[in-house]
């Protein structure tokens, strides 16, 4: 049996009283230890839908079962202790430390007096060296950065200790570093803990690295499910992120920017497979340049001198980056 299943679902939320339906007649499975990325353009239902599997709004139809259990029928006590959960743009209450605040993570399983004992703090211990913040326990939690804090959210989640973890854009505060040390973190607990993790994300290419599945979202028109490499080879991501201002590259799994190419050069290239020609050619784009057989100016990519040669007519050129090219090509182009 699925760990997570969906049957029917349609999700939304009211509008003076109205029902929005963004969602509807979803049937989807999830598996234990399955980092599941949910993908798609705003608006698509990725925050509704994890909110309704939460039990923090109601869906409009349909059933969702947690290992077997009607989530939407569990007391909260009973739900704290299957799943947790992080959303985006979070704020505490009260004028917590770092530590008091990832030990309430621990609620669901203290007594009437809310002690923790000695493995509650263990596991405290571990959610805070998972997410990078040792020495953070005793500072208060709006001395913190945005990204600090959005840790010290996800290390609650950790601390209790939950099978289901849902995070809503985790990684929107942090930088790039972080970003990836996050997501690393969430694969390396699906795949060790057995834990199923869903996390909403903007961040397509990073999530196509570390997740086992996306769940690719089209407004109003259902959710494709499948392994990255899979809807890269089916098309999906050329359906629903089609757009005239860029398309999705298969070869490399990421997106294009078209631009205006206006002008034209040729070039010769020793190795077009290599990087200094792979850059050039970006360069050579961004700037609005097309690659022609028969233009009137020339470029030479030597990668043996790590040089750029421009000629025009009997003029040459040697330039030695690629601002410094894109420079003196400016200057030679006909017309100016």
């Amino acid at each position: 049996m699925p760990f997570l299943q969906l049957n029917r679902v349609s999700i939304g939320y009211r509008t003076q009283g109205d029902p929005r339906i963004i969602q509807s007649d979803l049937t989807l499975t999830a598996r234990e230890g399955e980092l599941i990325a949910l993908i798609g353009k705003n608006g698509c239902g990725k925050s509704t839908l994890l909110r309704s599997i939460a039990s923090l709004q109601p869906i409009f139809s349909g059933s969702i079962l947690l290992n077997g259990n009607e989530i939407h029928s569990l007391t909260p006590r009973k739900r704290a202790r299957l799943l947790s959960v992080v959303l985006t743009g979070q704020e505490p209450v009260a004028s917590f430390t770092v530590r008091e605040l990832i030990a309430i993570g621990r609620d669901p399983y203290t007594g009437w007096l809310g002690s923790l004992t000695d493995e509650d703090q263990a596991v405290i211990d571990r959610a805070i060296a998972m997410t990078s913040l040792m020495g953070f326990g005793e500072r208060n939690i709006h001395e913190l950065s945005d990204g600090e804090r959005q840790r010290v959210f996800i290390a609650r989640a950790l601390a209790q200790d939950t099978p289901l973890i849902l995070l809503d854009e985790p990684t929107s505060h942090l930088d790039l570093p972080n970003r990836i040390h996050i997501l690393l973190l969430l694969q390396k607990l699906a795949r060790e803990t057995g834990k199923t993790i869903f996390i909403s994300t903007h961040e397509l290419e990073t999530a196509m690295q570390v997740a086992d599945k996306l769940w690719l979202m089209e407004n109003e028109k259902g959710i494709i499910v499948g392994a990255p490499e899979d809807l890269v080879l089916n098309g999906s991501f050329d359906k629903i992120f089609r757009h005239p201002s860029y398309e999705f590259d298969k070869e490399y799994g990421s997106f294009v920017v078209q631009k205006q190419l206006d002008k034209e050069i040729t070039t010769e290239v020793q190795h077009p497979a290599g990087l200094m020609a792979r850059w050039t050619t970006k360069a050579l784009s961004r700037k609005g340049w097309h690659i022609t057989d028969d233009a009137p100016l020339r470029l030479i990519v030597d990668e043996a001198q790590n040089q750029w040669v421009v000629t025009s007519g009997e003029r040459r050129v040697v330039t030695h980056s690629i601002d410094e090219m894109l420079q003196r090509m400016a200057e030679m182009y006909p017309g100016g």
